[in-house]
C-alpha cells in the first residue's frame, strides 16, 4: 500500500503551497496536482483509501516513474482538526508532520485578502470580518466559513499541543515562516533528510499562491461557486483545475497600488487577542518567536 510519507498540515497562508511544490522538485518525491490532498478533507474521503485518493489527484507520469518513491501531501487546516489528526496517525503512524507558523496577525490579514480574491469573503473591510463577523454572509457554505475564520486559524497553541499529543516529537517539524522565508533550502533539505533521501538544490524563486487583489468580485464569486463546476461531467479533475486557475489568473489585479489595508487599532486589538497564546508557544517551542514576533512581548 502507498504511504503518505510527509504531510504539510498548516498553517494556511504561511507559504505551504510553495513549500509543497518546492519539495516536489526533488527527483525522488512526488505530490498531488490539487492544491490540497483530498484524502483528509473528511472521514468519507479517508474511507476511499490512499490508492483512490492518489489516483484522483496525482499526475499519471509521476505514478509511472520508478524514481518517484516518496509521496508527500499538503492539507492546510488539518492541524486544527483533532479527529482527522488521529485518523492520519491511525493510517500512517510513521508519517512526518510539517507545520509552518506565521505571525498570527499577518496570517489572519493575508487569509482575509486571499478569501476576498477567491470569492469566499463578502466583506470588503478586514475590520468587518473581525468585529462584525456575521456568519450568515456565507449562506451555509461551510468551506467558506472555515477559511474565513481568521482568529481561530491564527490560534496555534491548542493545535500544536494536539499534534505533540498524537505524533512522536521525532516526526514533527515546526518552522517559523519569518525565519525560513529567505533561506528555504535548509529547511527543505531537513525534510528531505527525514525521508532518508539525498540532498537537493531547490529552486525557490517562484512564489506560488501569492496574495493579490481581484479585478472583479462578481467573477471571483462565480469561480468559487458550484456554478463553475458545469464541466464536472465532461472533463477530468486536472483539466478543470487548469481552467479554474486560468480564470483566476485572468481576474488577478496586478496593480500593487490598489491595496487592502489594516487599521492600526485593529492590529492593536489582535495583538491583545493572541498575546497570551504566543507567549505560551514561545515557552513550548524551541523557536525564536520573540525575535520574529516582537509585538507580542
Amino acid at each position: 500500500m502507498k504511504q503518505v510519507e510527509l504531510i504539510i498540515i498548516g498553517a494556511q497562508k504561511a507559504g505551504t503551497t510553495s513549500l509543497n511544490k518546492y519539495l516536489a522538485q526533488h527527483p525522488n518525491i512526488y505530490t498531488h496536482f490539487t492544491q490540497e490532498f483530498p484524502m483528509f478533507a473528511s472521514l468519507q474521503d479517508c474511507e476511499k483509501g490512499i490508492e483512490n485518493n492518489i489516483l484522483q489527484s496525482v499526475q499519471k507520469d509521476n505514478l509511472k516513474n520508478p524514481e518517484k518513491t516518496s509521496f508527500i501531501a499538503k492539507r492546510v487546516g488539518l492541524m486544527y482538526n483533532k479527529d482527522m489528526l488521529l485518523k492520519l496517525k491511525e493510517l500512517f503512524p510513521d508519517c512526518k508532520i510539517v507545520v509552518i507558523l506565521r505571525n498570527p496577525i499577518e496570517r489572519a490579514f493575508s487569509a482575509f485578502k486571499y478569501c476576498r480574491k477567491n470569492g469566499m469573503e463578502p466583506y470588503e473591510k478586514f475590520e468587518d470580518a473581525i468585529f462584525v463577523n456575521d456568519e450568515s454572509r456565507f449562506k451555509g457554505n461551510l468551506k467558506f466559513k472555515r477559511n474565513c475564520d481568521y482568529i481561530f486559524r491564527s490560534s496555534y497553541l491548542k493545535p500544536v499541543q494536539n499534534i505533540y499529543g498524537i505524533f512522536p516529537s521525532a516526526n514533527i517539524r515546526i518552522y517559523l515562516f519569518e525565519e525560513i522565508i529567505n533561506d528555504l533550502n535548509a529547511p527543505l533539505n531537513e525534510m528531505v533528510s527525514s525521508l532518508n533521501l539525498p540532498q537537493f538544490e531547490f529552486d525557490t524563486n517562484t512564489n506560488y499562491n501569492e496574495g493579490t487583489n481581484s479585478k472583479s468580485d462578481f467573477f471571483s464569486k462565480f469561480v468559487a461557486s458550484e456554478k463553475s463546476d458545469v464541466l464536472k461531467k465532461i472533463l477530468p479533475l486536472e483539466q478543470r483545475m487548469k481552467i479554474k486557475l486560468f480564470l483566476k489568473n485572468l481576474n488577478t489585479d496586478k496593480n500593487k497600488t490598489r491595496r487592502i489595508l489594516m487599521q492600526e487599532s485593529t492590529r492593536q486589538y489582535l495583538t491583545t487577542i493572541f498575546s497570551n497564546e504566543v507567549k505560551e508557544l514561545e515557552k513550548t517551542l524551541n523557536l525564536p518567536i520573540k525575535k520574529y514576533w516582537p509585538e507580542f512581548f
